[in-house]
């Protein structure tokens, strides 16, 4: 049966319905939308509290341990013969550097071939590098000089050999190709030996697998021709002599790591190490960028215009308040147990203006580092109580997992899936209204409905009665 609510009495009554829905509707979605878009609010703000003090606590890392201000800069008077590198262990002071002879690494070329196709011979290599074998069986599958050097090269990688083959001019207008091995480490250690077991039965001759013969352990004469010898590098440190298989030398100076690069010899170069001071001031320098882009943050996540009553996301809000406390506290206060000149950031020339941002004195910080540079040290990374030190901890109290900033976001995430629920069961009630409404209406129209008809009915019996009276006079 089809019900078309209001035909009986000619009311409206599905809009009516959707009125009295709507006007007990409105008013909760408004309020429930309300707190969704508040506490949707808050978690962005907060979200970009906790990005501001996770940038600033980046800036405190430099800082908050004492070995920071202990560093060491290593210079070279000529950096295209030799760089270096220094630890904080490396002891200050100047370094005569005689670049005599650098590492290489040997190469080993066969005679000429016709191409790289041409066969070569079988049985077995034997390449040795620093006392370390690997036998390479090479049989009629792989017995070209191009199969030789993909035999070489899957097998011999891991000692430190690879080859490769090259086409050059065979004198007489052609081209003819020749094997080349490559040690892929420098010095005299990773010199490459090649012996053979060869399937012609002599090892040692010019033909088949033979031809790749060379040790220089012995007097048989080698069969590979030696292209680049390998050679330790050879350095002289205020006179002294240091070999090396690699260019690169470490601690022959303490801390010092030596890259060479170029050879020139009778020849010194200075190595400077000093106390890296240009570290320190970099540190310094950002963390104080850090912390006004922290303030910056705090001022317009706290802001308010008395013009127009605006505000920030988190104006007046209590972690917003308790973080810039604590942190501003965690600045100004000084450090326990400092008795030398340098006790608060003040003492090396960084100060509060009158927005609460620092500044620097660079004439002042330039020369607490030259002459203060341990006090200094203590001032940020003291144990415990140094101001990056409780820095660090009060940071970590707030953006560390499950710090202060998460534990208030996931409250505010558990309070949007409790207003998910309200906006469900405020559904529930209002279909359920809605179908009651409906219910009633219906009722109210059938009744309507009769009396109407019961009208017209009288109506039309008055009509009759007044016709037979009519008749009758």
């Amino acid at each position: 049966m089809i019900s078309v609510p209001g035909v009986g009495s000619g009311l409206d009554i599905n809009n009516l319905v959707s009125q009295l829905v709507a006007a007990e509707r409105d008013p909760v979605i408004n309020s429930l939308g309300a707190r969704q878009a508040g506490y949707n609010s808050d978690i962005s703000a907060l979200g970009k509290l906790k990005s501001a003090l996770s940038t600033f606590n980046t800036t405190i890392a430099g800082l908050k341990n004492l070995s920071s201000f202990d560093t060491r800069k290593a210079t070279s008077s000529d950096e295209t013969v030799f760089t270096a590198n220094a630890t904080s262990s490396a002891v200050t002071g100047k370094y005569n550097i005689e670049v005599r002879n650098l590492a290489t690494a040997q190469k080993l070329m066969t005679k000429g071939y016709t191409s790289e196709d041409s066969v070569v011979g079988t049985g077995t290599l034997t390449l040795t590098v620093d006392s370390t074998d690997i036998n390479i069986d090479i049989d009629n599958d792989n017995n070209t000089l191009a199969g030789i050097r993909d035999a070489i090269n899957t097998s011999a990688k891991s000692i430190g050999v690879s080859a490769s083959i090259i086409n050059v001019d065979d004198g007489m207008g052609g081209t003819e190709s020749k094997l080349v091995l490559t040690s892929t480490n420098t010095g005299l250690d990773n010199a490459i030996t090649v012996t053979v077991n060869d399937d012609d039965a002599n090892d040692i001759d010019t033909s088949g697998l033979s031809a790749l013969y060379y040790d220089t352990s012995d007097a048989n004469p080698e069969q590979l021709t030696e292209i680049v010898a390998a050679e330790d590098a050879d350095v002289r440190i205020d006179g002294q002599t240091v070999k090396s298989s690699s260019n690169t030398i470490a601690n022959a100076i303490e801390g010092v790591t030596l890259t060479l690069l170029a050879e020139d010899i009778g020849v010194n170069k200075e190595l400077s190490i000093e106390v890296d001071t240009s570290a320190v001031k970099s540190a310094i320098t950002s963390f104080v960028g850090g912390y006004n882009t922290f303030i910056n943050t705090i001022n317009e996540l706290n802001s308010f215009d008395a013009d127009t009553g605006a505000t920030g996301a988190l104006f007046g809000d209590s972690t917003l308040r308790i973080a810039a406390s604590t942190i501003r506290n965690n600045i100004i206060d000084k450090v326990d147990g400092l008795t030398g000149s340098v006790q608060t950031l003040v003492d090396i020339g960084i100060t509060t203006n009158d927005t609460g941002l620092l500044s620097i004195d660079a004439d002042t910080l330039d020369s607490a580092i030259e002459s203060n540079l341990n006090d200094i040290a203590n001032l940020f990374a003291k144990e415990s109580t140094g101001i990056a030190v409780r820095l660090n901890d009060t940071l970590d109290s707030f953006i560390g997992f499950g710090g202060v900033i998460d534990n208030r976001t996931d409250g505010l995430r558990t309070r949007l899936g409790l207003l998910d629920d309200e906006y469900n069961r405020l559904e529930r009630r209002m279909d359920s209204l809605q179908t009651r409404l409906l219910k009633q209406f219906s009722g109210l129209d059938s009744i309507l409905s009769q009396l109407q008809s019961s009208s017209d009915f009288l109506t039309q019996q008055f009509s009759n009665i007044q016709g037979i009276t009519k008749s009758k006079n």
